[in-house]
């Protein structure tokens, strides 16, 4: 990812594409929306429940709608606040169909997942300023820059005891799908909306995707719908449109 991205940058700009002023520029973003984030939220992941992380995640718009007025971004309107509170509650719905525990040994995790869903906020309002400046293929290049190096500096240990040789080629596929499009493309575009929309109307389409994963689980695995998936369903998709009308 260093080497496609330090590329791109060197094509479209020439050297000053990797000024130091610029790599400053985006460092904060870099460590906050790449390393922490990702970092982070695997960590929690591991320590607490899917059904949590589902939940703590969703309180992603939440963050961002707020560290978003209080930077003067926007404003807070009735209908955004409820229509990001109808989607959570919807995210809530879904995630529960798989039973919620809330015993003191998901804490840890929860902490982490929660943690780094604020880093992800965090990342979304302050590259708002800097993508009017440098513009989304730019910012998310240079973010890339100083956050994958950190996840390389911290990553490379683990990476290094990993006997690739034994790795089936499914799984080095998936490894490869989550880097180039859940990973790359993924924050690309999100960057191209958070540049034209408010940040917490793009946040609450993250809602969206226990929607789009039940629907491929429908599809590919022949997963069952339930009630509850409908009724969360519907919640959801009613937050999302009640918080972008607002």
């Amino acid at each position: 990812m260093l080497v496609v991205f330090g590329a791109a940058l060197l094509v479209i700009d020439g050297p000053a594409g990797l000024s130091p002023a610029r790599l400053r520029r985006t460092l904060w973003l870099g460590l906050l929306g790449i390393t922490a984030n990702q970092i982070l939220f695997i960590e929690g992941l591991s320590r607490t429940t899917a059904s949590h992380s589902a939940i703590l995640v969703a309180l992603v718009p939440v963050h961002v709608l707020i560290l978003s007025a209080l930077a003067g971004l926007e404003r807070i309107t009735a209908r955004k606040a409820t229509g990001v509170a109808i989607a959570f509650a919807g995210v809530v719905v879904v995630a529960s169909e798989r039973g919620l525990s809330f015993s003191g040994g998901t804490l840890t995790g929860d902490l982490l997942t929660l943690c780094g869903g604020l880093a992800f906020a965090g990342y979304t309002v302050a590259g708002r300023p800097v993508l009017r400046e440098l513009g989304p293929m730019r910012t998310t290049a240079l973010s890339f820059m100083s956050g994958g190096a950190a996840i390389l500096v911290i990553g490379l240990p683990a990476a290094l005891r990993v006997e690739w040789q034994s790795v089936s080629g499914t799984a080095l596929g998936g490894l490869a799908y989550i880097v180039l499009v859940a990973t790359i493309v993924a924050y690309l575009l999100y960057y191209f909306a958070v540049d034209r929309l408010d940040p917490s109307k793009v946040a609450v389409f993250t809602y969206l995707q226990p929607l789009i994963a039940a629907a491929i689980a429908f599809t590919v695995r022949g997963e069952p719908v339930t009630f509850r998936l409908v009724a969360g369903g519907a919640l959801i998709l009613a937050g999302v449109v009640a918080a972008e009308r607002g």
